[in-house]
């Protein structure tokens, strides 16, 4: 749990329904590594959100850079990448 992360999401520039899905992962991520492993269903209830509707900002995110799916052994971590854009 990173409440730097999470900090540093809230000035980031988002529509609502990107903001909240990253500050969702920002508020679950690592604050050394930046990542979390969490479920497309996990976050839609943190959300308030559909399934799909998570899949489709966590898609709109990774076009513009702010978050990284990097695949593993049955799992998806997500990395958060609102460190750079804040120096």
């Amino acid at each position: 749990m990173s409440f730097h992360l999470s900090n540093l999401a809230w000035s980031v520039e988002l529509r609502h329904a990107q903001k909240i899905v990253l500050l969702c992962l920002s508020h679950l991520a690592l604050q050394s590594t930046c990542e979390c492993s969490v479920t497309v269903r996990r976050l839609a209830f943190m959300c308030g959100m559909s399934d799909s509707g998570v899949r489709d900002q966590l898609a709109a995110l990774t076009a513009v850079g702010l978050v990284d799916e990097i695949p593993g052994n049955g799992e998806t971590f997500y990395r958060v990448n609102v460190v750079a854009r804040d120096a």
